[in-house]
């Protein structure tokens, strides 16, 4: 644990200590550590694109967070979290610690119904579809600056935002308002960095069904960034979605879900005119057999769209924006949250009391074809826009074939050991074979192993 760490601990534990003689009623502290050993090889063969090399990390993640009741319907939470990779004293350009969370909530704000949390929060709404993950659940540079290799920004912590939330209780219906402030670039005092700024806006109504253990949920989002110019003629980069999720257990024994989804808006630095229309849909299904083994298995399906070559009208891929769903360990690397369709079942039971086993298996396609010749060999590169086995990781993109589909196929398993109530050891295993989509230059096996101990508190 680096020394910034301690002495910020220390330096929170004698400020809350302070508190609680004056208006705290009631401090909780909590949190967890982490460390995990990595071997992963993204290359897909011995192409000469990308280097083959296996990469090996070790790090370490630990969170703290402090939950404190103030005056009546007053409650604030602060929490920090540290990302190191083993060996290095600290992220290259960055902290030890960052700062994860710092809310004030406040129940009953001016109306009765309405509650307000304003700072740095977390965001999460249905699966995480639309809103849950700032950087996207690939992970991004600024991941990197807090410690965590290029190979491993996937496995990141930090999930919070920026944002101002307002939740209004009229039960059974639950309505939240939300803005955000996802990048702020007017820093330096330049012309070109003053328009810029990533905003988020949304409201999210949920209904209880109270019965079936059902939910409803309509939402609207929008994301505004206008490109890097002092020209205030251009217009703002923007995605609007509009959506529909429903949830419910039909019986003890079942679990159904769907959830549809709507985009429109303007899009910069597009070949086509900027308009955007593109869709999502999601269904998934779980089966508990209530047995001594607490076995289940599970089955679920995500159609995202991608761009029409032969639309001149509208760019149709899908913008992923904040998303953070893992339909396999690689295939969420290796494949953007766009352009795509992916069905997965899941399986898991209980041997023992302290062991759980699970098995995934992930069939991807594209939604839309590779562009280029229809099997011209090579003639098209993909890369991934962020994440691992993005150009910023690997040096290079993967060589595909023209007028093919499918992506891949992916097997994961894991092994999960309850040592104690509170530490856990977690084995893990995924490995994607390429599909024809890919070239002879990149069809080898990629894979993913981890090992890891965690403890909570």
């Amino acid at each position: 644990m680096s020394r910034k760490l301690i002495i910020a601990m220390a330096v929170l534990s004698f400020a809350f200590a302070g508190a609680t003689f004056a208006a705290v009623e009631n401090v909780k502290v909590s949190g967890d550590i982490a460390a995990t050993g990595l071997i992963r090889d993204l290359a897909l063969g011995n192409g000469t694109s990308i280097s083959p090399e296996d990469h090996e990390a070790f790090i370490s993640q630990v969170s703290l967070r402090f939950d404190a009741d103030l005056t009546e319907g007053v409650s604030a939470t602060l929490g920090l979290i540290s990302q190191q990779t083993w060996g290095e004293d600290s992220a290259a350009g960055g902290d030890d610690v960052e700062l994860e969370l710092a809310c004030i909530e406040m129940k009953e704000f001016l109306y009765d119904p309405l509650t307000l949390i304003v700072g740095k929060q977390n965001l999460r709404y249905g699966n995480g579809l639309i809103v849950g993950d700032p950087d996207t659940n690939q992970g991004s540079a600024n991941d990197v600056t807090i410690g965590l290799p290029g190979i491993a920004t996937d496995l990141s912590v930090r999930k919070s935002f920026d944002a101002v939330r307002g939740i209004l209780d009229f039960a059974p219906w639950t309505i939240d308002l939300v803005f955000a402030q996802i990048d702020e670039t007017d820093t330096g005092g330049g012309t070109n960095n003053q328009f810029d700024d990533e905003k988020l806006w949304g409201v999210n109504a949920a209904y209880d069904w109270s019965s079936y253990n059902g939910v409803t949920e309509l939402y609207l989002f929008r994301a505004d960034q206008r490109p890097q110019t002092s020209n205030l003629n251009v217009k703002d980069d923007n995605v609007n979605v509009v959506g529909l999720r429903a949830a419910f257990d039909p019986t003890d024994k079942i679990s159904l879900s769907g959830e549809v989804a709507y985009q429109y808006g303007e899009r910069i630095a597009t070949n086509k005119d900027g308009s955007l229309r593109a869709y999502a849909l999601q269904l998934g299904g779980e089966y508990k057999f209530l047995n001594d083994y607490n076995a289940k298995v599970g089955v679920n399906y995500t159609y995202l769209t991608g761009d029409k070559e032969n639309d001149e009208d509208y760019n149709q891929a899908w913008v992923p924006m904040w998303e953070d769903q893992t339909p396999g360990e690689l295939i969420n690397i290796l494949m953007d949250n766009s352009n795509a369709n992916i069905i997965s079942v899941s399986g898991s039971m209980m041997p023992r009391e302290d062991l759980t086993l699970g098995l995934t298996y992930a069939l991807a396609h594209q939604a839309e074809k590779v562009g280029g010749s229809a099997g011209n060999v090579n003639n098209v590169s993909y890369n991934p826009t962020s994440g691992p086995a993005s150009n910023t990781t690997l040096g290079s993109a993967y060589r595909t074939i023209a007028g093919k589909t499918h992506f891949g196929d992916e097997w994961d398993i894991y092994a999960l050991y309850d040592y104690t109530e509170d530490v856990q050891i977690k084995l893990t295993g995924a490995w994607f074979m390429p599909g024809s989509m890919f070239s002879e230059d990149n069809d080898g096996v990629a894979y993913s192993l981890k090992a890891g101990l965690s403890v909570g508190f």
